[in-house]
C-alpha cells in the first residue's frame, strides 16, 4: 500500500485570500529589490497550518480522524491581519498574523491530540508544539535566507507600513474614495485604523505528496470531500451558500448562559381538553392537567431562572379567549421566559414570540425551534424542539443522536422543565437514542 506524508491546513477564501495574494506579490517584489535570497521559489498558497507530519502515513485514516474530531464544530471564527516573523537558524519566515477564537484553539488542540493518540509513529515524529495547547496561528508569506538579517528587518518594516489592510483597501478604492477618506480623517478626526478581517474556518484540508489535496472535511456541510469534490466549484458554492444562509437566518444568543439556571420545555397545551386523548396524557381532567404542569414548572424554576419555551402554551382557542388565557397562565409561571412560536400560539398579546433562536454554550450551537421540520436553513448541530409530542417516537424520541434532535415536549420530559446542565451532563455526542427523560440512553 502506498503511503503519503501529510499536512493538515485550512485555506483562506474570498476577500482574505485576495488580500493575502496581494501581500505576497508585493513582498516578493520588495525582496527582489532588497536582494534577499528566497529559500522557496514556488509561491505559497494562502493557508494556515494546523498539523504537520513529515514521515509517510495512511491518509485515509488521518481523514477519518479529522472527520471524527471536526463533526462537533460548525462555526469556528478567527481574525487575520498584521505581520510578524519567525527567526530560525535555517530560515526567516514572514507571515500574516492570525488571531484565533477559543473554538479554533480547541479544535486545533483536540485534533492534534486525537491524531497523536491514533498511532505511535505520529506521536514520535510530529512537531513538539503539537503536544501542547499553545500554538502560533499564522499564514506564511515567504521563506528567506537567515543570513540577510538587516535586509529581512527592512522587509518586515515594508510589510507593516506598505502592505497593511488599509493599504490594500486604498489600493482597491477609486481616486474619489481616497480623497473623500483623506478629507474625512482630516476634518472629522476619524482614525485610519481598519479592523482585522473576520473569518470562519470552513474546511480542513489534508495534503499529501507534492502538496496535493488528498481529502477535505467541510465543517458547514458536515461532509468528508474527496480530492475531486474539494476542487469542485459546485461543492465550493454549496459550502458558501450554506454558510451565508446560516449567518443570515440565525443569530446566536451571545449573552452569558448558565447551564444550571437555563431550562427548556414545550407544548404545555393548557386548557386543551382534547390533548389528553391525542397524546395519552395521564390526567382525568384539564383541571388536573393544568394544576400538575404549572406546579411542576414552579417547583423547578426559580424567579430568575431562564426558560426557553418551545411553543404552544395553550390549545386552539378563539382569539379573545386565547389572549385572556395566555395572560393568565404565563403570569403564574416562574422565570424569565423566551418563547418560540408554536402552531397554536398567536403573535400579538402579552408574549413576544420568536420564530427560532440559536444559543451558544460549551462550544456548541443549539437551534431552538417549535417544529424541527420547519427550519429554513440546513442545520447540522443539535436542535431542541417541541411539536412532535410522543406521536412520532421512532423519529423524534427525547434524544435522537442520528438526527441530533432533543424533543422537549412535556410528555417526554415528565411534564417538567429540563435543565441545560442535565442535557450537557448526558454527553450528547455519545448518545444514539434515548426514548424519554426517564429511559437509559443507548450509546454509540
Amino acid at each position: 500500500m502506498m503511503t503519503t506524508a501529510f499536512l493538515i491546513e485550512f485555506r483562506l477564501q474570498g476577500f482574505a485570500r485576495r488580500y493575502a495574494k496581494w501581500v505576497e506579490f508585493r513582498i516578493h517584489q520588495e525582496a527582489k529589490r532588497l536582494g534577499i535570497k528566497e529559500l522557496k521559489e514556488r509561491r505559497l498558497v494562502s493557508h494556515i497550518t494546523l498539523f504537520v507530519r513529515e514521515r509517510p502515513n495512511r491518509v485515509k485514516r488521518v481523514a477519518s480522524e479529522i472527520e471524527r474530531t471536526c463533526r462537533k464544530y460548525t462555526l469556528v471564527p478567527f481574525k487575520i491581519g498584521g505581520f510578524d516573523s519567525f527567526r530560525n537558524p535555517d530560515a526567516n519566515w514572514l507571515y500574516l498574523d492570525v488571531e484565533p477564537s477559543s473554538e479554533l484553539e480547541k479544535l486545533r488542540y483536540e485534533l492534534a491530540q486525537n491524531l497523536i493518540r491514533s498511532e505511535r509513529i505520529i506521536s514520535s515524529t510530529c512537531k513538539p508544539y503539537d503536544h501542547t495547547s499553545k500554538y502560533k496561528f499564522h499564514s506564511a508569506i515567504g521563506k528567506f535566507d537567515p543570513r540577510d538579517k538587516d535586509k529581512f528587518e527592512k522587509l518586515l518594516n515594508y510589510a507593516t507600513t506598505k502592505c497593511s489592510l488599509e493599504n490594500f483597501r486604498q489600493h482597491k478604492d477609486s481616486i474619489f474614495n481616497r480623497l473623500f477618506n483623506a478629507i474625512t480623517r482630516h476634518f472629522f478626526s476619524v482614525k485610519g485604523d481598519y479592523p482585522l478581517i473576520n473569518l470562519h474556518l470552513l474546511r480542513v484540508t489534508v495534503l499529501g505528496r507534492r502538496s496535493l489535496i488528498q481529502a477535505e472535511y467541510d465543517l458547514v456541510l458536515k461532509k468528508l470531500l474527496s480530492r475531486r469534490q474539494a476542487l469542485s466549484r459546485y461543492w465550493t458554492r454549496r459550502t458558501i451558500d450554506a454558510f451565508k444562509a446560516l449567518q443570515e437566518s440565525l443569530k446566536a444568543e451571545l449573552i452569558p448562559i448558565s447551564p444550571k439556571s437555563t431550562f427548556f420545555i414545550g407544548d404545555l397545551h393548557l386548557d386543551h381538553n382534547n390533548i389528553i386523548k391525542l397524546v395519552h396524557r395521564p390526567f382525568n381532567t384539564i383541571y388536573e392537567m393544568n394544576k400538575v404542569i404549572v406546579s411542576n414548572w414552579n417547583n423547578t424554576i426559580k424567579k430568575n431562572d431562564r426558560v426557553f419555551f418551545l411553543g404552544d402554551y395553550t390549545g386552539p382557542l378563539h382569539e379573545r379567549i386565547y389572549y385572556d388565557r395566555l395572560r393568565c397562565w404565563t403570569s403564574q409561571l416562574n422565570g424569565v421566559k423566551t418563547s418560540i412560536l408554536g402552531n397554536h400560539d398567536q403573535k400579538s398579546g402579552c408574549i413576544i414570540f420568536e420564530n427560532s433562536k440559536v444559543i451558544h454554550v460549551d462550544r456548541r450551537y443549539f437551534l431552538l425551534i417549535h417544529n424541527p421540520e420547519d427550519r429554513s436553513v440546513e442545520w447540522h448541530e443539535w436542535i431542541i424542539h417541541g411539536h412532535k409530542h410522543n406521536n412520532d417516537m421512532d423519529r423524534y424520541p427525547f434524544i435522537n443522536g442520528e438526527k441530533k434532535t432533543i424533543n422537549v415536549s412535556v410528555e417526554l420530559i415528565d411534564y417538567k422543565p429540563v435543565s441545560l446542565e442535565y442535557l450537557l451532563s448526558l454527553n450528547l455526542d455519545s448518545i444514539k437514542r434515548m426514548q424519554t427523560i426517564t429511559s437509559q440512553p443507548e450509546r454509540w
